[in-house]
Formats: structure tokens, C-alpha cells, sequence
């Protein structure tokens, strides 16, 4: 650990779907070394707050949400999403400089995300456009449980190009690590940052399969792969020709300084088959198990010896520092 930056970059973090948060509902959370209650009032707000009552130490995730507030089970001092103290039960006025420390928090196509960092956020995580007019669809989701690895990790994968022909060029039987002989990945990789907002980094794969030694052109795909931020939530768009586009988002919740809980939730034109479309995403998630046994075994290193050829390792370091004070 003690090689590796902090643990914990300033980012949108992915606590769960809202699916898992019913109106009413509220849930205890530890994370990113803090311990936070998440609820979601009766009309749908969504609100995250320390999870120990300022009063006198209660755990807010044993009271009840109450219209949109959520009681302490120990005084029934009652909390807006704000962190204010709406009621307090046996107190005829309630001075405003009472309340405990909210977080940002905002739904994304379906993920409960809470900001981590500067009291205000410092950007967003921009809609996609084909997700919030209906021309895609919810198509489905994973939870992959935890990784012990660093968040950077991740990031630096998309600018290593050089790990994909030993970690990524054997083609598996998708959601399995089972390799099908005789069948190879030939990856065209690309990593840069947009020249635009520089919170967002992409990575470009344009991928075609070979069998024996010759390349099959029909199973062509392009990947375009969205940083927003260091890493915690990625929006993957594969391009599949003739058949149409499929969203898939994967994030990083930091449990600790060396472990994240890792998710998936993939979204597809209406059109593309429900079939082909799990074989893409299993594909990927089998591919990106193939790192882990990397992750959790390595340690960081701050200057790198690097060769030409290895990808733009310090480009990509640069760019990521920018989430730290």
C-alpha cells in the first residue's frame, strides 16, 4: 500500500442501482473511509449523510425514512437530504445551525452516485443521450463483488498497450475463463485525453478475431471507452458492425485503500438481440478478469522503466493526478 498514491481521488462514486433503494428505504454504507447512510425519501429524493447522528452518536441507519427525512432511532431528530434537522420531536424551534454533513448525490441512468472530494463537485457525469430518450434499453447488470487492487490500477490499464496480447489475446468462452483454441484478439489500441474537459480520458479499441492465423474481418468491433474521472465509473460503447451500439458501465466503489466492489450495468439499441448482447458483455467481463491475478499481486511503481512502445504511461499519469488536492 505504501507504494501507491492515496486511495481515494476525488470522483462520482457508484454506491449501488436505485433499483436496490426502494422509495422509503435506507441503507448503511462504508466506503472510501467514511461510513455513510444512503436513503431515498418517499417522493424518490435521494439523500447520503454521515452515517452517525451529530446529537449524540446513533446510527441513522437503524431510524426510519419519514416523508423525506430520516429519523434517528435514538432521539427522532429528523434529517433532510440537505443534512438539516427538520423536527426534532420535543423542541418548539429548531435553530437552522443544526444539521450533519450531507454528500452530493445524484442518479445516473439507474446508479445511485455520490460525489467524494471538494465539498462542491468539481464536474458531472454527462447523460448519454440514446440512454435518456429510450433508443437504448436497460439490458442488464453484474455484480463482480470485490477487487484488492488500486483504483489507478484501472486507469493505467487503458494506457498500457502493451498487456493485451499476453493477458487479452486469447479469445474466451464468454462470463468464463475458458479460452477457445485456435482463437486470437488482434487489439488496436489508442489512450488520450479530451482536449475539451479534462476530467474525461478515452480509450479506443478497434478488435477483430483470427482463426489460426487468419483474420475473420466480419467479427470486427470498435470500443470506445470514457474515462469520467480516475476510473470510478466507465462507460464502455461497443460498435458492432450491422447489428448497432452497447453501453455498458463498469465501476469502482473503494471499500478500503487496496479493495474496490466492481459492478456492471449494460444497456443496448432496442434492436441489437438480447443474445448477442450478453455475448458481448460476457466477453468483456471474461477478458477483464484476466487482470485481476495482475492487480492483486503488484505493487506501484513511481517511476516506471519504461521502453518505447510501452503506451503513453506518463501522459496518462499526468492526467491523473489532477484528482488529488
Amino acid at each position: 500500500m505504501a507504494t501507491y498514491p492515496p486511495p481515494y481521488p476525488a470522483s462520482w462514486y457508484a454506491l449501488g442501482d436505485v433499483r436496490d433503494l426502494a422509495k422509503g428505504e435506507k441503507r448503511f454504507v462504508e466506503a472510501l473511509g467514511e461510513k455513510l447512510v444512503v436513503f431515498r425519501g418517499e417522493d424518490g429524493t435521494l439523500g447520503v449523510l454521515d452515517a452517525y447522528c451529530p446529537h449524540l452518536g446513533a446510527n441513522l441507519a437503524g431510524g426510519e425514512v419519514k416523508g423525506n427525512c430520516l429519523e434517528c432511532p435514538f432521539h427522532r431528530w429528523a434529517f433532510a437530504p440537505s443534512g438539516q434537522v427538520e423536527r426534532i420531536p420535543y423542541a418548539d424551534h429548531v435553530p437552522k445551525t443544526l444539521r450533519t454533513r450531507s454528500w452530493p448525490v445524484r442518479e445516473h441512468h439507474g446508479l445511485i452516485l455520490v460525489w467524494f472530494g471538494s465539498d462542491e463537485p468539481r464536474w458531472n457525469v454527462e447523460p448519454i443521450e440514446e440512454i435518456e430518450d429510450g433508443r437504448m434499453v436497460y439490458r442488464g447488470r453484474h455484480d463482480a463483488g470485490s477487487v484488492r487492487m488500486h483504483l489507478c490500477e484501472f486507469a493505467e490499464n487503458s494506457a498500457d498497450h502493451q498487456h493485451f496480447t499476453p493477458l487479452h489475446g486469447e479469445m474466451m468462452v464468454p462470463w468464463t475463463r475458458l479460452r477457445i483454441p485456435g482463437m486470437r484478439v488482434v487489439h488496436e489500441a489508442t489512450w488520450e485525453p479530451d482536449p475539451e474537459q479534462a476530467h474525461i480520458a478515452y480509450f479506443k479499441d478497434a478488435a477483430v478475431l483470427s482463426l489460426f492465423g487468419r483474420v475473420i474481418p466480419r467479427t470486427s468491433a470498435h470500443a470506445t471507452i470514457t474515462f469520467y474521472g480516475p476510473g470510478a465509473v466507465v462507460a464502455f460503447r461497443i460498435s458492432v458492425p450491422d447489428m448497432g451500439d452497447i453501453v455498458i458501465f463498469q465501476t469502482h466503489l473503494p471499500l478500503g485503500p487496496l479493495e474496490q466492489h466492481v459492478r456492471f450495468r449494460w444497456f443496448a439499441d432496442a434492436h441489437v438481440p438480447r443474445p448477442l448482447v450478453a455475448y458481448v458483455v460476457g466477453n468483456w467481463v471474461s477478458q477483464w478478469r484476466e487482470d485481476i491475478s495482475i492487480w492483486e499481486n503488484k505493487v506501484f511503481r513511481d517511476k516506471p522503466m519504461l521502453v518505447p512502445g510501452d503506451g503513453p504511461m506518463h501522459a496518462m499519469r499526468r492526467w491523473f493526478r489532477q484528482f488529488y488536492a
